[in-house]
């Protein structure tokens, strides 16, 4: 098997995992990787996970995929949510998710991935997003901000909640707070109600200088 068979197999996938290329070459080689990255060809994320050079990396979907990817279960929230969702105007320069494995950071050749861990019983409040032929997991607005506030619980002021720079037009246009309270009375939790309800109070205040 040469890399050109490599290559056009894989030619379509942000990704690769090692189980997908034993699949498809069964009895491959694992030194072929090594001797790929050394020549140019293949670029190892972490172990298990690499991706083809010549894959143009376009924007935040590509690396919101591979965030999926490269640990699972796991769907994208916190500040990288919330900036899909234009709710804080900064770039997000590491890519935050959710997941039921355990708080861990990659730092890799391509930047940062943050995977924080819930309970498997929070698990949930997230959409698929389509990307191309896949889809990406990602946190409704709601559950962006519920974890958010669940994980950071020195997030339970008027000057904390301000520090967030929030986007007012763009919460009251996007935040739905059915949802909101829906997934709040599930987490039952009422430390982050207080939070949470602080929270509120504070979008409703500043929502009269839009």
């Amino acid at each position: 098997m040469t890399f050109l068979d490599f290559q056009q197999t894989f030619a379509q996938l942000p990704v690769i995992s090692v189980i997908e290329i034993e699949k498809a070459f069964p009895g491959f080689d694992r030194n072929a990787l090594t001797r790929w990255q050394k020549k140019g060809y293949l670029q190892k994320i972490r172990r298990g996970f690499y991706r083809l050079t010549n894959w143009p990396l376009k924007g935040d979907s590509d690396f919101f995929f591979i965030a999926n990817r490269i640990y699972s279960p796991s769907y994208v929230s916190l500040q990288s949510a919330l900036r899909w969702y234009d709710f804080i105007p900064e770039g997000v320069f590491m890519v935050t998710s959710i997941s039921t494995l355990k708080t861990i950071q990659f730092s890799t050749p391509m930047g940062s991935f943050s995977y924080r861990s819930i309970k498997p019983n929070l698990f949930w409040g997230y959409q698929l997003e389509q990307y191309g032929d896949f889809r990406i997991k990602m946190a409704d607005p709601a559950k962006a901000l519920l974890d958010l506030l669940y994980l950071h619980p020195q997030l339970d002021s008027p000057d904390h909640f301000y520090e967030l720079r929030l986007n007012m037009f763009e919460l009251q246009e996007k935040l739905n707070l059915h949802d909101f309270e829906r997934y709040l009375d599930h987490f039952a939790s009422p430390a982050l109600r207080s939070r949470a309800d602080s929270f509120i109070q504070f979008i409703e205040t500043h929502a009269s200088t839009i």
